[in-house]
């Protein structure tokens, strides 16, 4: 499929002068600037691959085998090339000096978790490197240190938690650790109290899910096959399989297979579909889940309890991909689902496992109908479903009390077979009340105990610190705790405005802007735009402390809220996936054009920025529109969309972007593969493209591919010259684990390059 290309409009004429004075950070006029030095040379290799009848030219080809040394060495060259226009800035040390202040000022809780009386929670003290894991009883208990993941680290700042899960005793909890950004992880089963490691470590368990049995006695957990050194990358994750491991007397005993594709009489389980087991402390069933890739929609099956003990759990199936279920709890006989299927802005459903039959939408009992707000997610707590909803952008909050109480002790022990207690059947719902939330935000965690009343809610804002509150269960009270201290940074003054822009087929588009109160107006300010736009994903309100030193340089900040995302429900998500996807660029456009067209932007001083997946979005909209842009930010971005299926998670990706092994999956693909069209002759803006060595998730070689493409049409006949940096951690990954020290290196290049093409004073490299 060919790229389709947004009509070229027109900006609006010079209007309103660029204010000097208030933008006084920025030169109103760019000096004549030195020729840069050239990039490093690129072999371009002729090879051609050939798609139903398609030849495509892949020129880089050979920068995908990263264990060669010459790939090394381009690597390290194209390092060198960077850090030398980036560390010539006259102004990027005192600028590090600032993003390091902004980011070290304030601490940083995440993951938040309870068990029993005790609380959990990942932690990075102020100017702390990394994340430990801590625990306190209660929300406001005296904190101590569970565990540092340097204990693992072969060297400083090399090892990080990926995820964890505490037991519902608290006593026991298993963290994933990896090293060097990987995400590679290792689960470890640490004693609480004693701090001891209990039982062999767990390998290969990277993007896992984890689960504790109602009496901390069993651990399921997902692992992958162990692969020899020349297996197919794209095999990594193929045929995992979830395992018990069970905890008596301080020690482990032997693991289990109890659930996946190669497991016992075996399930119809595709290869590359993804097993977990759920259990719940309030319910004597387990629900065996499979994710098919990274689709939102999941196949439940169901088992007693008390039968899962190996290969032969006798697991049937409740719940079909088709029916379009993103999330399931439990709580007694009751399989609380959130689905889709007639309702793309979800609804909350209840099927009663004591059934024979399989679920059906139609004869599930409603526990929340679709309405005008988009149920996000929902969790099971001891008195009532927490329901975090989403409206027209603002995070909303609704209790859902229980109008039948379970007994307070746990599943008791059966024979096999029994049916667990049977539950009055009714919507299940005695009333419903809205949470007054603080401000207006974002709920980024949702924690809930099914053995505890309340909840715990983390909520930021663009303009406001992420703090953690209380969810009184009765009244809905809500209570700043003492969980994480308010950031002392905060943009002084700032307006935050949602509004709309008409895409290239008439849909209104989302657009949010976050501006200084003096620039609020019209201004014809630099605005750096950012976009996402994948995996049904919406781009909620976080809070950055970064963005400040963008802010009080006069600068504004925009999200455009593309198709692909989530922002309205799953119809916003299919609308920019596979064949659809220019409309996520192209939506990109029109917000770009809107802001100009408002006189928020200068018209050459349009910035986007975008990570992973978004890179789709924000490199496609640069190619469609390079006379638009003045710069782009791609960070560890998805550009090569024709080579996606070669990697480890490509198989994964299938469901999101499609797959060359039919010719509309191939359309799809070449249609929004921004290295393949990439467009000799065109003269493309500055682009900054960051990479790191050890990604599982995006390898350096694509953006590694994008980068030397960009060059090679820059030096070209009818190319820009614009500079074309690679930026690449060589001990790092995806960025989700980095070091608080990474992070600020990676921050402070970023509004470096841009202030460079903003003209600031300062900014433009020495010799």
């Amino acid at each position: 499929m060919a790229r389709v290309n947004a009509s070229s409009k027109r900006a609006r004429g010079p209007g309103r002068a660029w204010r000097c004075g208030v933008l006084a950070a920025f030169a109103c006029l760019a000096a004549a600037a030195a020729p840069l030095p050239p990039p490093p040379e690129t072999a371009a290799e002729p090879t051609l691959e050939s798609f139903h009848g398609r030849f495509v030219a892949d020129p880089y080809r050979w920068l995908e085998d990263t264990d060669a040394p010459a790939t090394r060495d381009w690597f390290a060259e194209q390092n060198a090339y960077a850090r030398k226009l980036l560390d010539a800035m006259p102004g990027r040390a005192s600028l590090r000096a600032e993003i390091a202040a902004l980011m070290s000022a304030g601490e940083d809780v995440r993951n938040v978790q309870r068990a029993g009386d005790r609380v959990f929670a990942l932690r990075r003290e102020a100017g702390a490197p990394r994340h430990r894991l801590v625990m306190r009883v209660g929300t406001e208990g005296a904190e101590r240190v569970v565990l540092d993941p340097s204990r693992f680290a072969s060297a400083p700042g090399s090892a990080v938690i990926d995820y964890y899960a505490p037991a519902p005793s608290g006593r026991l909890v298993a963290v994933a650790v990896s090293l060097d950004g990987s995400e590679a992880s290792t689960v470890h089963v640490v004693d609480v109290d004693r701090g001891d490691v209990v039982g062999p470590p767990i390998p290969r368990a990277d993007f896992g899910a984890l689960a504790w049995r109602f009496d901390s006695a069993v651990l399921y957990y997902r692992q992958s096959r162990a692969l020899g050194p020349d297996a197919d990358p794209a095999a990594t994750y193929r045929d995992a399989s979830v395992r018990m491991r069970e905890f008596r007397d301080g020690a482990a005993g032997a693991d289990v297979a109890v659930f996946g594709r190669t497991v016992g009489p075996g399930l119809p389980i595709a290869p590359d579909d993804v097993p977990e087991v759920f259990v719940s402390p309030v319910s004597s069933w387990a629900l065996g889940i499979v994710r098919h890739g990274v689709a939102r929609e999941v196949t439940v099956y169901a088992a007693p309890l008390t039968v899962l003990r190996g290969p032969d759990t006798p697991w049937r199936k409740v719940v079909d991909r088709a029916q379009g279920v993103e999330d399931v709890d439990l709580r007694g006989e009751w399989l609380y689902l959130r689905t889709s299927e007639d309702a793309p802005r979800y609804r909350l459903l209840r099927w009663s496992l004591r059934s024979a039959q399989r679920y059906r939408s139609g004869d599930a009992e409603v526990v929340l109908a679709q309405g005008e707000r988009r149920i996000s997610a929902f969790r099971v707590a001891k008195d009532a479903l927490y329901v975090h909803e989403n409206d027209a952008g603002a995070a909303r909050l609704t209790r859902l009390e229980f109008n039948v109480r379970l007994l307070a002790s746990p599943p008791p022990r059966r024979g096999k077979g029994t049916a667990p207690p049977a539950l009055p059947k009714a919507s299940g719902v005695a009333r419903m009340a809205d949470i007054a939330l603080p401000f207006t935000g974002a709920i980024a965690d949702l924690v809930v105990d099914p053995l505890h009343a309340g909840a715990l809610v983390r909520l930021e804002g663009w303009a406001e610190p992420a703090g953690y509150f209380t969810v009184a269960p009765v009244s809905g009270t809500v209570t700043r705790t003492g969980l994480v201290a308010r950031s002392p940074v905060a943009p002084a003054d700032v307006v935050v405005t949602r509004t709309q822009a008409t895409s290239h087929d008439g849909v209104s588009v989302p657009l949010t802007i976050v501006a200084p109160r003096a620039l609020a107006r019209a201004a014809r300010a630099p605005v750096l735009i950012a976009a996402y736009g994948a995996y049904g994903i919406a781009y909620e309100p976080v809070f950055r402390p970064w963005l400040r030193a963008w802010l009080e340089r006069g600068g504004v900040y925009a999200v455009a809220h593309v198709r692909g995302g989530g922002e309205h429900g799953r119809d916003w998500h299919r609308a920019g996936q596979k064949a659809h996807k220019p409309n996520s660029w192209l939506d990109l456009v029109a917000c770009a054009e809107r802001l100009v067209a408002a006189e928020v932007a200068a018209p050459d001083r349009v910035f986007l920025q975008g990570g992973s997946a978004g890179a789709v979005a924000v490199v496609g909209a640069m190619e469609a529109r390079p006379d638009l842009f003045r710069a782009v930010v791609s960070e560890v971005g998805f550009h090569d969309a024709i080579r996606g299926e070669v990697i480890a998670t490509g198989p994964a990706n299938v469901e999101e972007f499609g797959s060359v092994a039919t010719p509309e999956g191939f359309a799809a693909l070449a249609g929004m593969s921004a290295y393949a069209n990439a467009v000799e002759g065109t003269a493309y803006p500055a682009v900054l493209l960051t990479a790191g060595f050890n990604d599982p998730r995006v390898p350096p070689w694509d953006p590694g591919k994008m980068a030397a493409r960009l060059q090679a049409i820059g030096a070209g006949p009818g190319g820009s010259a614009q500079p074309v940096l690679l930026r690449t951690e060589m001990a790092g990954g995806h960025g989700h684990d980095a070091t608080l020290g990474a992070r600020i290196d990676t921050l402070t290049d970023m509004l470096a390059f841009l202030l460079w093409q903003a003209n600031a004073p300062g900014f433009t490299p020495r010799d």
